[in-house]
């Protein structure tokens, strides 16, 4: 599948209120979290997020998991095994939308680089600027930065790519490359309730910027056509909504 053929598959799910896993290759699926019973939804009005999240009413709705041959994805693990054996360039098309099967790869590259066209099509689905999603630095219209401005969802996971990336290219192995880049952004999540690796991001508010040794590998500041993936369905979603009704998390923190 592409990155379109996915969400399609995500949503069409959720529209017929059926839990039945999405196959994406071999032992990896998809598996949909109906009637916001993800943790998307739970922790979407908990906390700090609450004031972020009074007008979106539905947040969660297209939640899923990940589930990979390791059990539930985590961006960390997978980084680490994907950096130095997926091509950079497989990533690049991956990251444009391209459908991983038809790129070439060997048998354990295609099984990583469909992992990873997984979490960029959740980072895609479930975070960004409509009221179905958590908010997120990459798009965030406030932003000061015109690159956070700029930015997609999927620049999060695949800016670490890049400067992985780069490091090699550079002399370094590929465990001193990991531990270079991601060892320092790997902490404490409050939705995760355990360490994940997060955004290098610094600042606070609209005023938030990406770290300087990490701007220079946003893709989508390297090139001028990138555009959010779920754009082409918002209407298709936003009639999900309609169907669904808010959040119960929505209306316990609200009413």
């Amino acid at each position: 599948m592409d990155a379109n053929e996915m969400i399609d598959a995500i949503i069409s799910r959720h529209e017929n209120r059926d839990d039945t896993p999405i196959p994406v290759h071999d032992n990896l699926q998809l598996e949909p979290m109906l009637n916001y019973s993800g943790k998307m939804a739970r922790k979407a009005y908990q906390s700090y997020r609450k004031n972020w999240h009074v007008d979106r009413k539905h947040v969660g709705i297209l939640d899923f998991r990940i589930m990979d041959p390791t059990g539930k994805m985590e961006h960390s693990k997978l980084l680490g095994r994907s950096v130095g054996r997926v091509p950079i360039e497989a990533l690049r098309a991956i990251y444009d939308g391209e459908d991983p099967e038809i790129l070439g790869l060997s048998a354990r590259q295609l099984a990583l680089a469909s992992d990873i066209q997984c979490s960029f099509v959740e980072q895609e689905v479930n975070w960004g600027i409509h009221d179905f999603q958590l908010r997120t630095h990459f798009g965030y219209p406030y932003m000061t930065a015109e690159h956070l401005r700029n930015a997609v969802p999927r620049d999060f996971f695949m800016m670490y790519f890049e400067r992985c990336t780069d490091e090699i290219l550079n002399g370094a192995s590929i465990e001193s490359s990991l531990a270079i880049v991601s060892e320092p952004q790997y902490q404490a999540s409050f939705v995760a309730n355990k360490m994940v690796l997060m955004p290098p991001i610094t600042g606070s508010g609209n005023s938030r910027r990406i770290r300087s040794d990490f701007l220079p590998f946003l893709r989508s500041g390297n090139q001028s056509d990138v555009e959010p993936w779920i754009d082409s369905h918002l209407n298709r979603i936003a009639n999900l909504c309609e169907d669904t009704g808010h959040s119960p998390y929505w209306e316990k923190a609200f009413n």
